[in-house]
């Protein structure tokens, strides 16, 4: 029972923070010399020494989607996909992406470092272009907003110039999107060019073809034709019946040796000789087509005649497209739509001093605390002979050797 009494107790969570709190102000003086002197340094920092900085901002839309580009990616969609990818045929998006792209980009930027002449006014002192361009991207950003659109900020000393690079930024990543697009309206319109030029001598070719094989099998209009030649054979067949039971009552009633079963016979002669040339071919020059033929020669010319249909419907979707990608590459127009211009704004983004100074204090009161607390354990612990008094004798005594000698 006896040990057990001797147990210290452990110190409650008040009991600390008042063994805390009396240690600190214990050294009140010291603990005001760690908070103040540091929190004026900074102070003096913050308003006289360390410059202040600006920001500059604008929200563009990204530039919306071109009409007739939609539509030829549209008419170039599914097994035509690959043609809409390899020409360049981008969507709204992708043109954001080219957007963001420019003003990333090395080409932009050096652009407004060579206008301001940013080298001098960063008191820049390396000689790698490298270094440079990394500078002016700390105090560049480029982001998305919650309603997707384009955010450009631009930090500097002076407020004023931080607006004019924000500005000029804008108006040069305009006019490299609109380079951009009409070098890819010019690309688009010389393939199309050049393939038209292809498909209108196909086309040539599939009518020189057709034309000939219409002239060497006087097969024009199969529908007409097929109708002529059967209702030519119908009309044929009903007079040859017709010869026959006449030339059968004559032969009846007059016997076979009469003139008129003679004049009949020619006739019935004529007639079939008439139908066995129009089986065999022999009146396609009036236009009669032969019945045996008729479904190759048919067919022969639905083939010939869809070809020739493709053909003349590619000529006419790549003319249009080509006509729209003259309009595309002659366009000069804003893509760039500026939602929110930026404009010289001479609140200071940094230094933030009420944050300086704030964080400043808390961690110099941190430390104190620290320091304070210590000083009591070290003379708490003074004359009892624990480990820690002994570290700490040695500790010091080593300053004391060196001091002596």
């Amino acid at each position: 029972m006896s040990t057990t009494n001797n147990i210290p107790e452990a110190p409650g969570l008040v009991e600390t923070f008042l063994r805390i709190l009396n240690n600190d102000l214990k050294h009140f003086k010291l603990c005001c010399a760690m908070v103040f002197i540091p929190t004026l340094i900074v102070f003096v920092l913050v308003m006289w020494v360390i410059k202040p900085t600006y920001a500059a901002k604008a929200v563009v839309t990204p530039p919306a989607e071109s009409s007739g580009m939609s539509a030829l990616s549209g008419m170039l969609g599914g097994e035509f996909s690959s043609y809409a990818s390899l020409l360049g045929f981008t969507s709204g998006s992708a043109d954001a992406d080219a957007i963001w792209t420019i003003f990333d980009s090395k080409e932009l930027q050096d652009m407004v470092i060579d206008h301001f002449d940013l080298a001098k006014r960063y008191e820049f002192k390396g000689n790698f272009r490298a270094d440079l361009l990394k500078l002016f991207r700390k105090n560049f950003k480029l982001s998305l907003t919650d309603e997707n659109m384009l955010e450009v900020a631009i930090e500097d000393e002076d407020y004023r110039v931080a607006s004019e690079m924000a500005t000029f930024m804008l108006e040069k990543a305009d006019s490299m999107f609109n380079a951009f697009k009409t070098k890819q309206a010019r690309q688009s319109r010389e393939y199309f060019d050049k393939r038209m030029a292809l498909c209108l001598k196909t086309l040539d070719s599939l009518k020189d073809d057709f034309v000939k094989f219409q002239t060497e099998n006087n097969f024009y209009e199969p529908g007409i034709q097929m109708e002529a030649t059967i209702k030519y054979l119908s009309s044929l067949q009903t007079e040859r019946q017709s010869v026959a039971v006449e030339m059968n009552y004559e032969s009846q009633l007059r016997g076979t040796d009469s003139k008129r079963y003679s004049e009949l016979s020619k006739r019935y002669s004529s007639l079939n000789t008439a139908i066995n040339q129009t089986l065999n071919g022999k009146q396609q020059s009036m236009g009669l087509i032969t019945l045996k033929k008729s479904p190759q020669l048919g067919a022969e010319y639905m083939r010939k005649q869809e070809e020739i249909k493709v053909q003349a419907a590619l000529y006419k979707l790549l003319r249009q497209q080509s006509e729209q990608m003259q309009l595309e590459e002659a366009k000069k127009l804003t893509n760039l739509h500026v939602l929110e211009a930026p404009w010289p704004n001479d609140k200071k983004v940094s230094p933030l001093r009420g944050v300086s100074l704030m964080f400043t204090v808390m961690v110099c009161m941190l430390f104190a605390t620290l320091l304070s607390n210590f000083i009591e354990l070290v003379k708490s612990q003074k004359g009892t002979g624990s480990n820690l008094e002994k570290e700490w004798s040695t500790f010091t005594g080593f300053f004391r050797r060196k001091r002596n000698a």
